[in-house]
């Protein structure tokens, strides 16, 4: 984890978990500690640490740009002493539903629900946040009005293209109405702090913003000629911006978001059906039923390495082990070069009871990346006998 000192009381808190990284702000003063968004829930412990070695207080307010899980993961273990701010249209998703599996009980909830900007001083700073929805319908900026500073949450992917997620409600021309919007009213030395990615001046934001615009047309178009995904990448519709094109949102990954957008849906997460057969008939008719989706309609649901972990996680968290385990070890077949495939695997082996197993697992997880924090740490624990 990197820690920046922005000035005497905020810093930015740079997360890594199997080579992604995500940005979260810390502001400590007198009133306490307020956090922008919590990181992973398997990263939580380690940001509390550094909270203490900074401060030592508890955490007392968090505010949350939107509802994904690497922005709002870490709230059980940041948040049990918080008072939790976040736009109204996620408040089901910090429930803990998750598809068709119920919420959790005991969920840490938030409770200042807003869709309007509105304002709080808190440790002397003039704290601002603003709805703007685009990534997904769910988006908040904060700004730190005195420090001059703003977290963009997914608002901003620097120097990639952005992630536009149709089913949570993002939408590509409503992104491009939101940052036109900010950039009009931000001051022209705002320092913005992206959700991934370094930081952002105004006219770094105007070069992003403008991007998004020329592409999205020329897909529009590609889209209105009946061109799909496939043909746009092989005649290079979008070329000239391939520096655009990372790890995180490919160029064929961009075209497919704002398709999505023309056409009102994308891929189905793979989570849908299979929660729905967990609950009504039992893992194994939900493990048939992945590998007749994968085989029969590859391109309707997203079978992502991702998609699959929440699923078997969602499930440890309801303390349903044996069908955990079973859906991880789908992730492990499909993803074998994966780390955290294996990690997520012994996690729930971990959970389970079996420490044999999951050291195990641990060192294959291991095996693959020397460097991966958590199954360094879970290899810590089950040697010293498990959580």
């Amino acid at each position: 984890m990197k820690i920046e000192k922005i000035n005497p009381s905020l810093y930015t808190f740079t997360l890594s978990l199997n080579e992604f990284q995500v940005n979260m702000g810390v502001c400590i003063g007198e009133d306490g500690i307020l956090l922008v968004d919590t990181g992973w829930m398997m990263t939580a412990e380690e940001v509390l640490e550094n909270i203490r070695e900074l401060d030592g207080g508890n955490v007392k307010l968090i505010i949350f740009t939107h509802q994904h899980l690497d922005h709002i993961g870490g709230r059980q273990i940041l948040g049990a002493d918080a008072t939790m701010i976040a736009h109204k249209q996620i408040r089901e998703n910090l429930e803990g539903k998750y598809f068709h599996l119920a919420p959790l009980p005991g969920q840490e909830q938030p409770t200042i629900l807003v869709d309007d900007q509105a304002t709080i001083n808190f440790n002397g700073e003039e704290i601002r946040f603003i709805p703007a929805p685009g990534h997904t319908d769910s988006d908040m900026i904060v700004h730190f009005v005195n420090s001059n500073v703003v977290f963009m949450g997914d608002l901003l992917f620097s120097d990639s293209f952005p992630a536009v997620f149709t089913a949570f409600g993002g939408d590509v021309d409503t992104l491009i109405s939101t940052l036109a919007g900010l950039m009009e009213t931000l001051p022209e030395d705002i320092r913005l702090i992206a959700g991934h990615g370094r930081d952002y001046n105004l006219g770094e934001l105007r070069e992003y913003h403008q991007m998004i615009v020329d592409t999205s047309e020329l897909i529009k178009e590609g889209h209105a000629g009946g061109k799909d995904t496939a043909t746009m990448l092989e005649e290079g519709l979008i070329t000239e911006w391939e520096k655009w094109s990372t790890d995180a949102i490919t160029t064929e990954q961009w075209i497919g978001f704002v398709s999505d957008c023309l056409t009102g849906q994308g891929p189905i997460s793979i989570a849908e059906p299979l929660t729905l057969t967990i609950m009504e008939q039992g893992v194994e008719a939900a493990l048939d039923q992945y590998h007749d989706l994968k085989k029969n309609k590859p391109d309707h649901y997203n079978f992502g390495e991702n998609e699959i972990n929440l699923i078997g996680y969602n499930l440890l968290w309801r303390e349903m082990f044996g069908e955990a385990i079973q859906i991880l070890e789908l992730m492990v077949l499909d993803y074998p070069d994966s780390a955290n495939s294996y990690d997520s695997l012994a996690d729930a082996y971990e959970q389970s009871g079996d420490l044999e197993r999951a050291r195990d697992l641990y060192q294959k997880s291991l095996s693959i990346d020397p460097e991966f924090t958590p199954s360094k740490e879970g290899l810590e624990r089950v040697s010293a006998g498990g959580k």
